[in-house]
């Protein structure tokens, strides 16, 4: 009998710990939920999946909110970015994904990275779309690969998370903002603007991945040095404390440990050297084996199919583009050849040039669908408007 009502124990127990979600206490009334919050919302309402009475509209302001993770769905979703952050229809699909994925109440949100950089413009928007996540734990893994890390805006996507950890032989860092001229060349911003305007760039964009870093309890000092070459950083003890300071801030009593960062050079951290200098929450051998870690080992490791659709659509686009433009300029040479040799008749000429009118509107319509096909719209919309004025003058022959 004993053993019995022990066992018995075991399984309540175990039920209950299934069973745990985020706990909502409402701040005046004896009403307490256990569940996930999502970020849809109905009336200024959010919308929570509540174990006691399925979803329900509550405004969260009067409750309070104790995170619970054990008692969400048993999957954590990955949302990888491995390749430059170069294409508007990825973050696009990154921003659509992670909103997606949080309201399916996952353990965790997984963002797995390698990359080595790309446009600011985008990661930021990558960057806001991870910090707008409230309801749910957003964890990067900077995984090994063909780009060894994440580097320069790919830095600020991995301190943008909630939690990150690095495998081994990765580096994170290099974060500097260049700009490209359209002959493909890059340079530092002040090369680019001059004195006074790079800087004030530069300042903006350090300033910004240290409050990204700050957010999540990482030294700001660090993600600036990783931006800035004129930053330099010394690990000293102070009362026994572990500080990362600018050099001319070290004081007298101050135990030197190592110098950091020195002027001239960006910041880069080995894994190991980012998790001891707290940039990184750890080291990882593998994406399994940080879930587990993370105390999910059974848990279900899902690649988000939105993120990989939209790849697939726009390879698919492309290629269609470049299948549109090789006609275009095989019916252009046709045209030419046969107007040298006087073998193209009047009504053949509107025929041909209305058919090219056709392909090229279909070509805007597709740059106009995916704005990262790499062709200017105003060059397409001229090249039809060209064609079809062409068509209209000679039509207008007699």
């Amino acid at each position: 009998m004993s053993r019995n009502w022990r066992n018995r124990l075991i399984i309540i127990f175990c039920l209950s710990s299934i069973l745990s979600a985020d706990t909502f206490r409402h701040r005046s009334q004896n009403i307490v939920y256990t569940g996930y919050a999502t970020h849809k919302t109905n009336n200024g309402l959010n919308v929570v999946n509540t174990l006691e009475k399925g979803q329900l509209e509550l405004n969260l302001a009067d409750y309070q909110i104790e995170f619970n993770e054990q008692g969400r769905n048993p999957f954590v979703p990955v949302l990888a970015i491995d390749d430059e952050i170069a294409y508007e229809y990825a973050v696009q699909s990154f921003e659509s994904a992670i909103i997606e994925e949080s309201d399916k109440g996952p353990l965790m949100i997984l963002i797995e990275l390698d990359t080595p950089g790309g446009r600011v413009d985008l990661a930021k928007r990558i960057c806001a779309a991870i910090t707008g996540i409230k309801y749910c734990k957003t964890v990067c893994y900077v995984k090994g690969g063909k780009h060894g890390g994440a580097f320069s805006a790919g830095a600020a996507v991995a301190l943008a998370c909630d939690t990150l950890y690095m495998a081994p032989e990765t580096s994170i860092g290099a974060a500097a903002m260049i700009a490209t001229t359209e002959a493909g060349l890059t340079m530092d911003m002040k090369q680019a603007f001059g004195e006074t305007v790079g800087e004030k760039y530069n300042a903006a964009w350090r300033n910004y991945l240290a409050s990204l870093a700050q957010e999540n309890n990482r030294p700001g000092i660090l993600a600036k040095a990783m931006a800035d070459m004129d930053i330099a950083v010394v690990e000293v003890k102070r009362n026994g404390q572990q500080l990362f300071i600018d050099p001319q801030e070290q004081r007298a009593n101050d135990a030197f440990v190592r110098t950091i960062s020195r002027k001239g050079e960006l910041l880069v951290l080995t894994a190991a050297d980012a998790a001891a200098l707290h940039i990184a929450d750890g080291v990882a051998d593998s994406l399994a084996s940080l879930i587990s870690r993370l105390g999910y080992p059974q848990a279900r490791i899902e690649s988000n199919k939105r993120l990989i659709a939209a790849k697939e659509d726009f390879e698919k686009a492309l290629r269609r583009f470049d299948q549109l433009k090789e006609k275009l300029d095989l019916k252009f040479k046709e045209i030419t050849a046969k107007s040298q040799r006087s073998a193209l008749t009047r009504s053949q000429a509107v025929h041909d040039l209305d058919e090219l009118a056709r392909n090229a509107e279909y070509l805007l319509r597709l740059k106009r669908s995916y704005p990262d096909i790499p062709v200017s719209e105003e060059a397409i919309l001229q090249l039809v408007n060209n064609i079809k004025a062409e068509s209209k003058s000679i039509k207008a022959m007699r």
